[in-house]
């Protein structure tokens, strides 16, 4: 699960990175805001594909004998 949530931080940094280099746009010092909402934002990714996954599991287990 540790290695999905780190993916997930490093291609939205990637893309964030690619975008603002087309725009040509400099980094600010002040984005703090925006990496916590990405932070935030991913890791509630992350728990929906956890508790989806974690779900399917658990409605399979009662059928294996």
């Amino acid at each position: 699960m540790h290695h999905l949530i780190a993916t997930l931080f490093t291609l939205a940094g990637t893309v964030r990175d690619r975008v603002q280099a087309a725009a040509g746009e400099d980094r600010e010092a002040g984005n703090t805001i925006e990496i916590v909402f990405w932070a935030v934002g991913l890791l509630a990714l992350a728990g929906l594909v956890y508790a989806a996954i974690l779900g399917y599991i658990n409605n399979k287990i009662p059928g294996i004998s």
